[in-house]
Parts: structure tokens; sequence; C-alpha cells
């Protein structure tokens, strides 16, 4: 009987992120074939296919502008606008973190039959989500025209905000994978989290709007307040309304959660998945 030997590599150091940048470098195309499949199913059986990426915020954002907008009496003509922009952003966040923190639990039958890297199947949950975001997000380009919107290098800010948001969703989503695995409470409480974040959070209101109340930096705080702003200033065609450091701040925020959620999972992914 041949030795038991070790397949694939861990990284159990603070560096944990760099060893598993490189993992998604070498398995970059299956990574890419991954994220195409994921996307695929997620809009299988389905006779509109991925234009319910376009549909489902526009309802969304029309249901919510109803409420928000015409029940309260808010005249601003571009505030269904930014509701959706702010749907759309805090979607792919959502999104990518319940689907990060679910990865490892939900692909046991996929990792008890084949080995490959294991940071990959919270990775093709947050590309997926940041391609879907990007094409959703392409219902703006006529809104843009109609409401004679300038197109503007400051669009970059879009696809800016969009990352962002995936990222912070990947990292923080890291942390809980390999928990989920033995304690499937931890789903359920993600899932409280991303409801209760999206009322907590400026997407159905703006960063200005707290301001006029009084406490428009205290939310400032809170990490996606950064990318729903910088995607309603790339829109409006303006530089970033929030200050540099705030900017920074919820950079090194994405950061550090990511570095800590790769140290967490590379640490716990070999002992986690034996409770699939």
């Amino acid at each position: 009987v041949p030795p038991l030997r070790t397949v694939g590599s861990q990284s159990k150091s603070l560096f944990s992120i760099f060893h598993q940048i490189r993992q998604l470098n070498t398995n970059r195309d299956l990574l890419g074939q991954l994220t195409k499949r994921e996307i695929a199913a997620r809009y299988r059986q389905s006779a509109l296919g991925l234009s319910w990426s376009i549909i489902e915020p526009i309802l969304l954002a029309m249901t919510y502008y109803f409420l928000f907008s015409m029940l309260r009496g808010n005249t601003d003509q571009m505030y269904a606008v930014w509701i959706l922009l702010g749907v759309l952003i805090w979607g792919c966040f959502a999104k990518t973190l319940m689907g990060v923190v679910v990865s490892l639990s939900a692909n046991s039958t996929t990792i008890q039959a084949v080995y490959f890297p294991r940071v990959i199947h919270p990775c093709v949950k947050m590309l997926s989500n940041i391609r879907i975001t990007i094409l959703s997000c392409s219902v703006i380009v006529p809104i843009m025209v109609i409401g004679d919107l300038p197109f503007t290098i400051h669009l970059i800010w879009v696809f800016v905000a969009i990352i962002m948001a995936g990222l912070l969703g990947f990292g923080f989503g890291l942390i809980f994978a390999p928990l989920n695995c033995s304690n499937r409470d931890m789903e359920h409480l993600f899932r409280f989290v991303t409801r209760a974040g999206f009322f907590l959070s400026p997407v159905m209101w703006t960063i200005d709007m707290a301001l006029e109340k009084g406490w428009g930096q205290l939310t400032l705080f809170n990490p996606m307040a950064v990318p729903l702003t910088l995607v309603r200033d790339g829109v409006s065609g303006t530089s970033p309304s929030i200050e540099l450091s705030w900017i920074g701040y919820s950079f090194a925020f994405l950061l550090v959660s990511w570095i800590i959620g790769a140290y967490v999972f590379e640490r716990n992914q070999a002992e986690a998945v034996k409770y699939l």
C-alpha cells in the first residue's frame, strides 16, 4: 500500500492572502469555467435567462420608489435612480457574502469527489455576482440618456464600487465559511444580517440625507457606505463626494477583512470539510 500523501498546499500564516491569490492565478482557467457555470445555473430553465439580472432590479427599484418616494412625498426626480443603484450594489455585496459563507457546505459533493483549491468555491460566488451586477448596471445607460446625465470619466467609480462590494462580501464571508460547515446557524444569521444591513446602509437613502439629519458622519463607519455613494457619484458625473480619508478607510477595511478571512479560511478549511 503506497503511503498517504498530502494533496494541495495550505498556508496558515497572516500572509495566506498571497497564497490564495497564487492558487487562484494558477487555476484561473478552472475558475473561469466554474464562474460561467455558476451564472448559467442561476438562470437555468428560465425563458428570460440573463435578462432577469436587469428586470429584477428595475422591478425592485419601482417598488421601493413607490413606497419611499410617492408615499413619503419625496420630490427628487433622481431618487428612483439612486434607489436602483443602491439595490444593485447592496445586492452584489449581500449575495456575495451569503454565497461565500455557504460556499463549502453547498459544494460538499464536489469537495468530497475531487480536490482543487477550496478557495475557488467562494471566489466563484464573488466573480459571478460581480459579473451579473455589471450586466445589471447596463440598465443605467438608457436612464442616463433620458435624464440627460453626462457620460464622464467618473463612470469608472461604478466599476470601482461593484468590485469593492464584491470584495467586502468575499473577505468577510471567508471568515465564517469554515464555521458554517459544522454550524449551519451561520447561514441563518447572515441572512438576517444582510436584510438588516439593507436598511442600515445608504441603500434606500443617501449620505446627503443622513448629513441633513445630523448623523451622516456616523454612517460612514459602515464600509458599504463608500461604494454605495461612489456609484451614485459616478452616474451623476461628479467627483467623489466623500472625503478621501473615508474612501481610504473603506479600502483598508476591505483589505483587513480579506487578510483575516484568508487566514481563518486556510487555517480551518481542512478540519471544516470533515463535517460535510
